[in-house]
This record gives C-alpha cells, sequence and structure tokens, in this order.
C-alpha cells in the first residue's frame, strides 16, 4: 500500500506492506477479468474522454493471475512425478473448500485451466467431508487417495491440495476437523500450503519480523542479500509490536492503552478473512475488556496505521453506484515451489542444502482492491472493499 506521512508536508510516498498470506489468497481469477473489463470498456469509449487524452490502451496492464497461477498448479503437479500406487492410479489436483462457498466464481476460473489446458483432473471437496472421501496409505508412501461422491468405484491419487478453507477457526468445530487437517498433512501430496507455510503467515511471524530493531529478517537474508537490499526491505515494513513483557512489547501497551497515542495503530488478532481488526480509540477499551488474560492480550500485534493517499471515484457493490474518496490496496501474487532440505526425520537429505531447494519462483499477477476511504478494513469478501485494476498515467 501507498503511505504518505501527514506530520511531514510533502512527504513523497512510499510503499508498505500490510500483510503477507500464504493460505486462501483469493481473488487472483477476479481480478484477471476485471482488469479485462476495465480494457474491453475502455475500447468502447464507455469512460468520459480527457483532454489531452490521460487513459489509453496502454493505461491497463495485463494481469496474468490466472494463467500463472493454473500454470503453478500445473508446475507442482508435475513436480510430484508419476503414480505411486500399485496399480497405478491417474494423478488429480484437490481444491479443499467451504460449503455454502461464496467464491466459488473465482476458484472455477484457477481450476477451470487445469481441466481444459492442462488436462489435470481437478476436483473441489468440502474441508467438512475431507475423512469421508479420502484415504492415506500406510505404508512409507504415505499416497493420497481420493473417490469422487457422484463416482465413489474411481479412485485417484492426489499429487496437490490447494487450501481455500481451514484457515479460520470455523473451519474446526470439532476435533474431527483437526483430524481432517493432520489426515491431509501427514500425505505425501503436495500442500498449497502446509501447515509450517500456513503459520509463516501469521500475523506473530510478521510481527517477530517487522519490530524495530528485530534481527530476525537477517537470519533469513544474510546469506543471499546486500545490506542494502535488506534496509530497502526493512523500510517496506511499518513498526509491529507484540503485546508481552519484552521492551517493544511494553512500548506498544502503552500506546494501546492511551487514548491520545491508539489513534494512529491498528489492533490485530491472529485471524484471517477481514473484519478482525480493532483501529483507533476503540482499542484501550477493547484492550480493557480483555482483563487481566495475558494469552489473550498476547494473541494480538499491534501495527502502525498506513494512511495512503485518497482518490475520487466510483464504487459498484451489489448493484449500486457509490462515489466518494476511495483507497486502494495493491496485492502482488507469486509462485513459489520448493524442496525439503530434510528428510522426516529431521536429518539433511543426501546431496541436499540443509534449507532446501527452491525450484520454482515467479510473480504471478496482481490484485487491486478499492474501499472507501473511511472504511478500516479492506476484505473484499469479507464486504469492506471492491475487486479493481489499476490504471496507469503519466505525471
Amino acid at each position: 500500500m501507498v503511505h504518505t506521512d501527514p506530520a511531514i508536508p510533502d512527504a513523497k510516498p512510499t510503499i508498505k506492506q500490510v500483510e503477507f498470506n500464504t493460505i486462501a489468497s483469493s481473488f487472483g481469477g477476479l481480478s484477471t477479468r476485471v482488469s479485462q473489463l476495465h480494457s474491453y470498456l475502455n475500447g468502447i469509449a464507455a469512460y468520459p474522454p480527457t483532454s489531452p487524452p490521460t487513459i489509453t490502451p496502454p493505461s491497463f496492464p495485463a494481469n496474468p493471475c490466472i494463467e500463472s497461477l493454473s500454470h503453478g498448479f500445473s508446475t507442482a503437479h508435475r513436480a510430484y512425478g508419476p503414480s505411486r500406487s500399485s496399480p497405478s492410479l491417474p494423478l488429480c489436483i484437490l481444491f479443499i473448500v467451504t460449503v455454502p462457498e461464496t467464491n466459488i466464481f473465482d476458484q472455477l476460473a484457477l481450476s477451470t485451466p487445469l481441466q481444459t489446458a492442462y488436462r489435470i483432473p481437478t476436483f473441489r471437496l468440502a474441508f467438512s467431508a475431507i475423512l469421508d472421501h479420502t484415504t492415506v496409505s500406510s505404508n512409507k508412501d504415505r499416497i493420497l487417495t481420493y473417490s469422487p461422491p457422484h463416482s465413489p468405484e474411481m479412485s485417484y491419487e492426489v499429487s496437490l491440495i490447494y487450501f481455500r478453507a481451514g484457515y479460520s477457526p470455523s473451519h474446526y468445530p470439532s476435533s474431527a476437523s483437526w483430524d481432517a487437517r493432520l489426515h491431509l498433512e501427514r500425505s505425501a501430496a503436495i500442500k498449497c500450503p502446509s501447515i509450517l507455510t500456513h503459520l509463516a503467515g501469521s500475523k506473530k511471524i510478521q510481527q517477530e519480523l517487522a519490530t524495530p530493531n528485530s534481527s530476525h529478517l537477517a537470519n533469513f537474508l544474510s546469506r543471499t542479500s546486500s545490506a542494502d537490499l535488506m534496509e530497502r526491505i526493512r523500510n517496506t515494513f511499518t513498526a509491529i509490536y507484540p503485546l508481552d513483557d519484552t521492551p517493544e512489547g511494553q512500548h506498544a501497551i502503552r500506546l494501546a492503552t492511551s487514548a491520545k497515542h491508539s489513534e494512529g495503530y491498528v489492533l490485530k488478532p491472529q485471524r484471517e478473512g477481514g473484519g478482525n481488526n480493532v483501529y483507533g480509540s476503540k482499542i484501550p477499551a477493547f484492550l480493557a475488556g480483555l482483563g487481566d488474560d495475558q494469552q489473550r492480550w498476547r494473541s494480538h500485534i499491534l501495527m502502525e496505521l498506513i494512511k495512503p493517499p485518497t482518490l475520487r471515484n466510483s464504487i459498484l457493490r451489489n448493484g449500486e453506484v457509490q462515489s466518494g474518496e476511495v483507497i486502494g490496496e495493491l496485492g502482488v501474487y507469486g509462485v513459489c515451489l520448493w524442496r525439503n532440505g530434510h528428510d522426516e526425520a529431521g536429518g539433511k537429505k543426501d546431496g541436499e542444502d540443509e534449507d532446501g531447494e527452491i525450484l520454482e519462483n515467479w510473480e504471478a499477477g496482481f490484485l487491486l482492491r478499492t474501499k472507501g476511504s473511511e472504511s478500516e478494513e479492506g476484505g473484499v469478501a469479507a464486504g469492506f472493499g471492491a475487486v479493481d485494476s489499476p490504471c496507469l498515467v503519466d505525471v
């Protein structure tokens, strides 16, 4: 997100990172379609003309999300290799989804090319039905087998699991739900993401990397990046603090419990999906409601608010056009496939670096979310924003 410091007159806008999502990063499919829609509307002169013209065909960058993300899935599918079953089974990809699913068309935009262009059988399976339709072999191969409910006599070996569910506590209503997640994790199928990658995207990990004067970022980048690059990365972070007994945590608690100083911050729990944060002046009362429960305090992080510049625009949502001051948040998708550097016992594999090996790593398109400047949250699926596309102009 672009940030301007209101305390510094004529401050140059800078890029600031809001968060890093590693599970169920949605709207890749719809963002491509919206980019195509806006380009199409420009092509039929649907936008008001300006003199001199500021919006031209090059103003609408191509957005390759559908192509790039589906290609990423097919790459992982190939990396899994041939069937390990005996006799061999056809391979498939599983999309793990919620029921009811409100974001099905975005998901279908990614699964359809897998079926039509890559000829990979791709199925949707409700998180709540995992144990009903899958099995994991008891031998060391840990083969995950899927039998579609519409054709139970047919079996497929699962090469890749793509989680579009499993990120919210509401997805785990019983012990069977946790058993289902463990069931998938212990299988040999490639996971997008694995539980470790899922947790690496949590707010707490982001806080550990971005807390002022934290040394953790250098632990990951010192061997591959220059000091200048690491500093540039640090400059994209806003200040993020724990709420604990450390000096940084005690500083954050003083900020968060102050009616004056809390205005510049947002309090975030370890949740995904939007609608979970507490903003500004509401923070002191919220924390007071937690009482002396230190565990609940520590389950939150305190993040400095990003203050992006506003633009005047219109948003179409639920059939209604709303015009006014808006702000945008740009997300960049990526594909990363790696091989672990340790065997299941935790030892180093022969001939491999202990940190593993990155097989594929590429940028895979973008998502621009636009919302009213008065809106605190930005989640589209949670009802706070709209899918948009960039319009590039010369300034």
